[in-house]
C-alpha cells in the first residue's frame, strides 16, 4: 500500500507540473511521452518487440501525433497539416512492410492489434489537445475533467461493489467487479460531474441551470459506462496473454495502461458529449 501511495503521490505532482504547463510544449510532450509507453506495454504483451521495424513505425506515429498535432492546432500552417496528414499512411507502410518480411512468424493478429493500438490509443489521447483548444475559457478544466472522468467511476464503483456488491458483473474476465459496484460508478459520476460543474460555474461566476446540471449529470454517466468497458477490455488481452499487469513504470498500480485503459474511452466519449451537448 505505501508504495502504491507513493506512485500515485509522483504521479500527481508530475500530472500537476504538466497541466500548470498546458500553455506551453511541455503538454504535447508529456502526451507524447504517455503514448508512447503505452504503445510499447501493449506491443510487449502480444510479443510484437521482435518486428522492429513494425514497433517503430506504432512509436513513430504515436509519438509525432500529439506533437504535430499541436502545431496544427496552433500554428494552423498548410505545411505542417499536410505532414500530419501524411504522418500515419507511411507508419503503416512500415507496419506491413515488416508483416511482408516475416511471413512466417509475423501474425495477422499481431499485425491487426499493432495497427489497432497505434490509431486507438494516439487518437484518444490527443483528444486532451482537442479539449484543451476547444473553448479558450474553460479548456484547462475540460482536460482535468476528462481524465478525472474514468478515475472518479472507478472510485465509486470500487466503494460501492466494496460494501454492496453481490452479484458479479464479469466474473471471467475482472472476478471483483460487481453489478452493484457498477451501478454505483454510474450514480456517483453522474452526482460528482454535476457538482462539480456547479462548483466550477459558480467560481467562475456563470450561470448554472437545472438543464446545464442534467447534461453534466449525464456526461458523467456516459463517462462511467464507457469506462468500465475500457478496463474490461484492457482485462481481456492481459488475461489472453497471461500477464498481470502490462508494466511496472508506476510501482504497485503497474503500467500506464493499466491507469489508462478506462482514460482510453473516456476521453473520446467526453470530448464529443462536450461538442454536441455544450454545457457552458
Amino acid at each position: 500500500m505505501k508504495q502504491r501511495i507513493i506512485s500515485a503521490g509522483v504521479g500527481i505532482v508530475l500530472l500537476t507540473i504538466v497541466l500548470i504547463l498546458h500553455h506551453t510544449i511541455i503538454f504535447p510532450l508529456a502526451l507524447a511521452a504517455i503514448i508512447g509507453i503505452m504503445l510499447f506495454e501493449l506491443i510487449r504483451a502480444i510479443g510484437g518487440l521482435q518486428f522492429k521495424l513494425a514497433t517503430a513505425g506504432v512509436m513513430i506515429y504515436g509519438i509525432l501525433s500529439p506533437l504535430m498535432l499541436f502545431l496544427d492546432l496552433s500554428a494552423m500552417n498548410y505545411l505542417i497539416t499536410q505532414i500530419y496528414a501524411l504522418l500515419m499512411p507511411v507508419c503503416l507502410t512500415f507496419v506491413f512492410w515488416d508483416y511482408m518480411r516475416h511471413p512466417k512468424t509475423f501474425l495477422i493478429e499481431q499485425g491487426a492489434f499493432m495497427i489497432a493500438s497505434m490509431l486507438l490509443v494516439p487518437y484518444s489521447i490527443d483528444m486532451l489537445l482537442k479539449l484543451h483548444h476547444h473553448s479558450a475559457e474553460h479548456g484547462l478544466f475540460y482536460v482535468i475533467l476528462g481524465l478525472c472522468g474514468a478515475w472518479i467511476a472507478d472510485t465509486g464503483a470500487y466503494f460501492a461493489g466494496r460494501n454492496f456488491g453481490k452479484k458479479k458483473l464479469c466474473p471471467e474476465i475482472s472476478p471483483n467487479k460487481t453489478v452493484e459496484g457498477f451501478a454505483g460508478g454510474l450514480i456517483s459520476n453522474a452526482l460528482l460531474f454535476a457538482l462539480i460543474f456547479l462548483i466550477y460555474a459558480k467560481c467562475s461566476h456563470l450561470d448554472f441551470t437545472l438543464l446545464q446540471g442534467c447534461k453534466s449529470g449525464l456526461l458523467g454517466l456516459v463517462c462511467a459506462a464507457v469506462s468500465v468497458l475500457g478496463d474490461l477490455t484492457a482485462s481481456v488481452i492481459k488475461r489472453q496473454k497471461g500477464i498481470k499487469d502490462y508494466g511496472n513504470i508506476m510501482p504497485g498500480h503497474g503500467g500506464l495502461m493499466d491507469r489508462f485503459d478506462s482514460v482510453l474511452f473516456v476521453l473520446p466519449a467526453f470530448y464529443f458529449c462536450i461538442v454536441l451537448l455544450p454545457i457552458f
